[in-house]
């Protein structure tokens, strides 16, 4: 008997193993267009969301070309709206309610490895405008790499990662058209990472450090690791991270071109993987870096969502682009609430 349990059990993990191990797969619906360098210079995607008019949201993207490189923004079509060439940029992110000159704008803030200082974009939510506004007053010692925002308290903040390995908080605040910095938090990453994200309800900030695993800070300065590369089919490298609804975390596992999800919050339960495929009309995505999503009602086949990544198709000699994905399907395949 006692041998029999024993077999049901060891069944039992074998056929969750199972379940886990092969991703669930979703397709895209829509790709941003294609630019005449056909390399990979495309990077990380931060969906705007216009509240005013859902359906003219818009994906903020950055090409980190040394000749072309600047912000890049696309419509919900993929048609290109916009390009404002600053130089290469690597990761983009936004936070809304910033005072900018007495008044309020979304504010856009993107790495700028070249200059090694970050650049800022103002937003008016109200006009639909994009504007570039300047640079840090500051400069970093290294090149920037990675970032993500936080707002708390009404106060901003840039978690910004370097190539070399490292990673810092960053508050910053306009004065007099000028971008003002003072660093506030070293993390104890110590070797290359890219990917981060923050919830700017609890403060706790993720980081994937690409060849170890997805590391969490938490505000009072303690940190769990949440995930360590080679389990729960994560393969370096860990690029991208974006929080769904606060409540899910996931992961570009670039090494195996699959997503991780995880629960935010303790003990960062495992809850499946899902991998972009390629459909009649759409191509699926390899090696991602930057990833994104809303479960913003942006209407038409985004009324529940939407989950942007970046599609490296250089193998394929075509450069690289974005592909929109319903943020439905992956959470009815994965069983998200």
């Amino acid at each position: 008997m006692k041998k029999t349990i024993y077999l049901i059990f060891l069944f039992v993990i074998f056929l969750s193993s199972e379940l886990h191990s092969k991703p669930v797969e979703v397709q895209a619906i829509v790709s941003t267009a294609l630019l005449p360098v056909k390399s990979d210079v495309m990077d990380d995607p931060a969906i705007w969301v216009n509240k005013k008019n859902p359906s003219k949201s818009l994906i903020l993207t950055t090409n980190k070309d040394s000749g072309n490189g600047g912000l890049y923004v696309y419509t919900l079509e993929g048609q290109l709206k916009k390009m404002i060439p600053v130089g290469p940029l690597n990761n983009v992110d936004y936070r809304t309610g910033f005072s900018y000159k007495t008044h309020e704008v979304d504010i856009v803030v993107a790495s700028h490895p070249q200059k090694k200082k970050l650049s800022f974009f103002a937003m008016n939510p109200q006009l639909d405008t994009l504007t570039f506004v300047g640079f840090s007053t500051n400069s970093f010692q290294e090149a920037p790499y990675g970032l993500c925002l936080l707002k708390k308290d009404m106060n901003f903040y840039a978690i910004v990662t370097f190539k070399g390995g490292g990673a810092e908080k960053w508050q910053f605040w306009e004065k007099e058209g000028k971008f003002h910095m003072k660093k506030v938090t070293t993390y104890p990453v110590k070797t290359q990472a890219e990917g981060c994200t923050a919830n700017d309800l609890s403060g706790k900030v993720f980081i994937a450090e690409e060849d170890k695993g997805i590391w969490a800070f938490n505000e009072d300065g303690s940190f769990e690791i949440v995930a360590n590369v080679g389990e729960n089919e994560l393969a370096a490298d860990l690029e991208g991270l974006t929080l769904y609804d606060g409540k899910y975390l996931i992961v570009s596992s670039q090494g195996n071109s699959t997503y991780g999800v995880f629960s935010s919050e303790k003990p960062y339960d495992y809850l499946g993987n899902f991998k972009i495929t390629a459909s009649l009309t759409q191509e699926g995505t390899e090696e991602t870096d930057g990833i994104d999503v809303t479960s913003a009602n942006l209407g038409g086949n985004f009324s529940k969502g939407l989950f942007v990544a970046h599609d490296n198709r250089t193998s394929k000699g075509g450069g690289s682009n974005f592909k929109l994905v319903p943020l439905e399907s992956i959470a009815k395949k994965l069983e998200l609430n």
